[in-house]
C-alpha cells in the first residue's frame, strides 16, 4: 500500500499545485521541482508542497516522524524499515520515513486534484491580477479634468471549485488490497477586499485625447478552508479508515489558511478622447510584484515575483432615452515568476456593463465580466490548464446633483466557470472628486 502511494508520489507530484485565492481571483501555485529523497530514492517533489506538508505530517510525531506503533504496516514491523529524515543544505526536512509516504502521498494526489480543478493557469497563488467587476457607470460617464479619490469595498464568497469540464474536481487513487477510491476537492473561498484608488484626469492634450492616470493599492483579508474526501469500500479494516480520513483532514488542512495584507497594485496611464454619445480610451496597465507574497504560505494577497503588463482600452455609448452600455478589457502579458520559474499564460479581462439613467441621479442596469485564458503557463512545473469565468449581475448607482460624488453597489453571480472557484462577487463603491 505505502509502495504503491509512494508511486502516485513520483507520478503526481510533477503536476501538483497548491490552491491559494485573492479577493475573487484565482490562479496557479507552482513551486520548483526539487529532489525529495525517500531514503536512497529521489523523487521530483515541489520544494514548497513537501515542507509545508511534512510539518503537518509529523507534527505530534516529532522530527523522526516515528508514529505510534499501533500505525506500523504489517510489512514494516521493524524499526530498521525506517528512512531518517535527510536535510537541505538549509537545514530543512526533505524527506521522511517510508511510513510518512502515506499523508505525504494523499496531499500529493490532493495537490494533483486541485491541479486538474484549475490550479495550473492564469498566475500563480491562484491570483489573477484584476479587480473583477470593478469598473462600473463612470465608463460612460464624462471624466473631467481633475483629481478623482475612489474607495471601493468588495466581499468575494465561492464555495464550489470547477475543473477543466466545469465539474467538482476527483481524483482516482489506487490502493492494493483495497481498491480504486475516487477523491473528491472542495472547498470554501472567503475575501474582503479594500480598494483606494486615485485617478488624475490632466489638462494635457495628446493626439486630441485626454492624458489621464490611475492607481489602486488593493488590502486583502482572506481565508481558504479545504476538505478532502473519499469513499472507502465496505470491509476496509477501521483502523485503515480512520488513519486515511486522519490523512485527507491533515492534507486539507496543509492547503487552507487565512492572510491578510496589500495585494498587488496596479498603475495605469491613458489616452481618453470623449465625444458627446461616446468615449474611447486606450492605455497601458502594469503590476509590479509588491504585494504580500511568500511562496511557502498556502494563501498569499500577492501573486508572486513577477510583473504583469496589459493593454487597456475603454469604450461606451450612450443614447437620449438615458440606455447607455460599457466596456473596459485589458490583456495581461506576465514575466516568469523568480520563486517559481513559472510563466503565466495571458488572459483577458473584460468587465461590461448596461445602464438605463432614470433621472439625474440614479441609474440601474447589469454589469458582468470576462475571464479567459488563452495561453497555457510555461517553465517550472506549469500545467495545461486554462482559466475562464462569466459573469452578471445587477447594479444600482446614484449620482450626487453637484457631480462631486457618486456611489454604486452591484452583485454579480458567476456561470460557465473553467479551472478555478464559481462564487459571487459584491462591490460597494465611492468615488469623490477631489478638485
Amino acid at each position: 500500500m505505502v509502495t504503491a502511494i509512494a508511486g502516485a508520489v513520483r507520478t503526481g507530484l510533477k503536476r501538483a499545485a497548491v490552491w491559494r485565492v485573492s479577493p475573487g481571483n484565482w490562479g496557479r501555485a507552482s513551486n520548483p521541482v526539487v529532489h525529495v529523497t525517500f531514503g536512497t530514492r529521489a523523487a521530483g517533489i515541489r520544494w514548497h508542497d513537501a515542507r509545508r506538508f511534512i510539518d503537518a505530517a509529523t507534527r505530534g510525531h516529532g522530527t523522526s516522524c516515528s508514529p505510534p506503533a499501533d500505525r506500523w504496516s504489517d510489512t514494516m514491523q521493524a524499526p530498521e524499515h525506517r528512512r531518517p529524515y535527510s536535510k537541505h543544505p538549509g537545514g530543512i526536512p526533505v524527506s521522511i520515513d517510508r511510513l510518512c509516504l502515506m499523508p505525504r502521498a494523499l496531499v500529493a494526489v490532493a495537490v494533483a486534484s486541485l491541479a486538474a480543478a484549475g490550479a495550473a493557469h492564469a498566475t500563480e497563488n491562484s491570483q489573477v491580477r484584476a479587480l473583477l467587476g470593478a469598473p462600473s457607470y463612470e465608463i460612460s460617464t464624462p471624466q473631467f479634468p481633475g483629481l478623482y479619490a475612489q474607495f471601493w469595498y468588495q466581499h468575494y464568497e465561492a464555495d464550489k471549485l470547477r475543473d477543466a469540464d466545469g465539474k467538482t474536481p476527483t481524483q482516482a487513487l489506487t490502493i492494493p488490497g483495497v481498491g480504486t477510491l475516487p477523491l473528491t476537492v472542495n472547498g470554501s473561498i472567503k475575501a474582503d477586499v479594500f480598494v483606494p484608488r486615485l485617478t488624475w484626469v490632466t489638462e494635457k492634450i495628446v493626439m486630441d485625447g485626454r492624458l489621464g492616470f490611475s492607481a489602486a493599492f488593493p488590502l486583502v483579508r482572506q481565508t481558504n478552508d479545504f476538505t478532502l474526501t473519499t469513499v472507502l469500500p465496505a470491509g476496509v479494516p477501521a483502523n485503515v479508515a480512520a488513519a486515511v480520513n486522519q490523512q485527507l483532514a491533515a492534507a486539507g488542512g496543509a492547503l487552507s489558511g487565512k492572510r491578510s495584507g496589500m495585494a498587488d497594485p496596479e498603475l495605469a496611464a491613458y489616452l481618453d478622447w470623449q465625444q458627446d454619445e461616446s468615449r474611447v480610451a486606450l492605455g497601458i496597465a502594469f503590476n509590479p510584484p509588491m504585494g504580500s507574497y511568500d511562496a511557502d504560505r498556502p494563501v498569499n494577497p500577492g501573486a508572486g515575483k513577477y510583473w504583469t503588463f496589459k493593454p487597456l482600452l475603454v469604450a461606451s455609448r450612450v443614447w437620449e432615452n438615458g440606455f447607455a452600455v460599457g466596456l473596459r478589457a485589458t490583456y495581461s502579458f506576465n514575466t516568469r515568476n523568480d520563486d517559481t520559474g513559472v510563466r503565466s499564460g495571458q488572459y483577458l479581462h473584460a468587465d461590461w456593463s448596461g445602464t438605463y439613467q432614470l433621472n439625474d441621479q440614479w441609474k440601474f442596469g447589469v454589469q458582468g465580466y470576462v475571464l479567459k485564458q488563452f495561453t497555457a503557463d510555461r517553465g517550472g512545473d506549469a500545467g495545461a490548464n486554462k482559466v475562464q469565468a462569466l459573469s452578471a449581475g445587477p447594479l444600482i448607482a446614484y449620482l450626487a446633483e453637484s457631480g462631486d460624488w457618486g456611489v454604486d453597489f452591484k452583485v454579480m453571480k458567476e456561470f460557465s466557470v473553467r479551472n478555478r472557484p464559481e462564487g459571487t462577487v459584491t462591490w460597494l463603491r465611492l468615488n469623490y472628486r477631489l478638485n
